[in-house]
């Protein structure tokens, strides 16, 4: 009870109030230590990180197994069924875009090189055509002074030889701390109702009150669903547009076919600039064996992903996010600022969770308050009339 009066107190809103702004001077004051502490921590769990990121991106589908195609089964079989299966698939999805991948990758680049004279050719003929003559003049520079395949590889390594041993030594890295992280993916999603439990239990214990504990809970079930309903859509929405481009791609016998459609199913993944940064991409490696095809490239890319925006995203996602184009743009920008691609990819879900925190969180809690407080002060003024009115008639 005592409590509950200190709280009403002024100076402790003003206290906490200038605690928090302190702290956040402080941190801010000292951003880079705190992220040099952070990435070092992440660094010793980084496993860890990826088996809980690999656990969330599994779940869904592996909710798609257990609710619909083995729901009549019993708990534990439905579990090891829908977990193996969604395991099975994730992997054959990752083995065949390195299936298409790396052949095709392999493909393109000894194309290029056994055609790079006719490629120079036809560039140079395309820029002297649009008068283009300072960028002609730079590109024949350029093109001017090369050397062999075989020279230029060998130089690079003998003058890079310790960049490229930290480099191999860091993907292996990577690559072994996703492969346990797999394995852990596997341990949390086989037992998620239990780390689930546990995890109500520990809220409960700090909130120490079931009702609030319950609208904590149902608070983070929604932007859970935001969260792996957006994931889930734009990993549908690669797809489509990858296997979209592979077809157009093939049906009019484009080059890179195989390898353009990957590049733009993944850089689709990157929110805003991706598809510009998948058409550029393609465009500059078709503009080397065929103008045309590089401009119906882009034209087809352009339509795709108009159609894409006006169309295809608004009933994939429908009423998912709800964020204005503009916060998205500005989150895309600092995020990228801050962390690079991996903040250019969080920044959707974190505006995401910012929108709903405030807009049904935050916003109907001060509405609550502020109906409370009115009901107060009329309680009190009704209070203060009738008490006047008492003294007028006792006068």
């Amino acid at each position: 009870m005592k409590e509950k009066v200190n709280n009403k107190k002024p100076w402790f809103s003003m206290a906490v109030s200038l605690c928090i702004a302190v702290l956040f001077y402080f941190i801010l004051s000292n951003l880079d230590t705190f992220w040099s502490i952070i990435c070092t921590i992440a660094y010793y769990i980084y496993p860890v990180i990826a088996g809980v990121i690999l656990a969330y991106l599994i779940n869904p589908l592996m909710k798609v197994f257990e609710n619909k195609i083995f729901g009549k089964t019993k708990k534990g079989i439905r579990r090891a069924l829908s977990l193996t299966v969604s395991i099975v698939i994730v992997l054959l999805a990752i083995g065949g875009v390195i299936m298409i991948l790396v052949p095709t990758l392999y493909d393109s680049v000894l194309s290029i090189y056994a055609n790079k004279d006719s490629y120079i050719t036809q560039i140079t003929d395309l820029l002297n055509n649009l008068g283009a003559k300072s960028i002609l003049t730079y590109f024949e520079e350029i093109t001017s002074e090369q050397t062999s395949l075989f020279d230029t590889v060998i130089g690079y390594i003998t003058n890079n030889g310790s960049s490229i041993k930290e480099g191999v030594m860091s993907v292996g890295g990577h690559v072994g701390a996703w492969v346990l992280g797999l394995i852990f993916a596997i341990y949390f999603l086989a037992g998620k109702d239990k780390m689930r439990d546990s995890s109500k239990k520990l809220l409960a214990s700090f909130i120490k009150n079931e009702e609030k504990t319950e609208v904590v809970l149902g608070h983070i079930t929604n932007i859970d669903e935001i969260v792996s309903k957006y994931l889930a859509f734009t990993i549908v929405d690669s797809i489509l547009i990858g296997v979209a481009t592979g077809i157009f791609m093939a049906i009019f016998g484009m080059e890179f076919t195989g390898l353009l459609a990957v590049i733009i199913g993944v850089t689709n993944l990157i929110p805003t600039f991706g598809p510009i940064i998948g058409t550029v991409v393609g465009a500059v490696l078709l503009l080397l064996s065929n103008p045309w095809d590089a401009l119906w490239f882009v034209v087809f890319e352009l339509v795709y992903q108009t159609l894409d925006g006006y169309v295809i995203r608004p009933k994939l996602f429908g009423k998912t996010l709800g964020v204005s184009g503009l916060a998205i743009l500005i989150a895309i920008i600092v995020g990228g600022r801050i962390l690079g691609v991996v903040g250019i990819l969080l920044s959707i879900p974190v505006v995401a969770i910012g929108d709903y925190l405030i807009k049904r969180v935050y916003i109907p809690t001060r509405r609550e308050k502020a109906k409370k407080e009115a009901e107060e002060k009329a309680r009190l003024a009704k209070e203060e009339q009738d008490k006047a009115t008492d003294i007028d008639k006792n006068m």
